[in-house]
């Protein structure tokens, strides 16, 4: 079997989260920056088709009991009410990643701010034998940042594309960005890209 050393790890870009129309912003939390990152996300993802590196989409998931209702929300239920009511609930529009976002190659559903916790991921990426990640998505001080900090500890090396990545507030975004940083590369995906090319000939 091929290994696969790297992937790219696109983080809850689902309607819900990140479309003007997704549940999210109909309860005032807007995600006005992702139109920005969009664009260099599809990219990242069209340069990783191309290059043979997984592509590996995480989306937060509500789980619902028999009469609708959510359950194991856990802290969200304070911390965002509107869900025991509606979103992210497998098998409809706000579930699904954003159309402009190219097929990817795996999903894991994902319960919280965290990608590994209590999920597939770390059995997808011992079974492609990857060592490196690199993060794209929404929020850099969310889910970015918590999924790179678990990967750190479990000696994954972490690259967040600074352009593929971003926050509702510009403050937050840097702060993790700094944090990032201190233990993982950060570079813009074009960077990242040339330099790929460049170790892997």
């Amino acid at each position: 079997m091929a290994s696969y050393p790297t992937a790219l790890i696109i983080l809850d870009m689902q309607n819900d989260l990140c479309h003007a129309e997704g549940v999210y912003a109909r309860n005032g939390l807007a995600a006005t920056h992702v139109p920005v990152i969009l664009p260099n996300i599809i990219n990242t993802v069209h340069f990783c088709h191309k290059n043979r590196i997984p592509v590996i989409a995480t989306q937060l998931t509500v789980l619902s009991d028999i009469d609708g209702n959510a359950m194991g929300l856990g802290v969200y239920s304070k911390l965002r009410p509107f869900l025991e009511k509606e979103g992210f609930r497998p098998e409809t529009w706000g579930y699904d990643l954003l159309d402009a976002i190219p097929k990817v190659d795996y999903k894991v559903r994902k319960w919280n701010l965290s990608a590994f916790y209590d999920t597939e991921l770390e059995r997808y990426l011992s079974s492609l034998d990857c060592v490196e990640l690199v993060l794209v998505g929404f929020t850099t001080n969310g889910p970015i940042e918590t999924t790179a900090r678990e990967a750190i500890s479990r000696n994954y090396k972490i690259t967040t594309l600074i352009d593929c990545v971003a926050s509702y507030s510009e403050a937050l975004h840097q702060a993790s960005i700094t944090n990032l940083s201190s233990f993982g590369q950060v570079l813009k995906s074009e960077e990242w890209m040339q330099n790929y090319i460049s170790n892997n000939p």
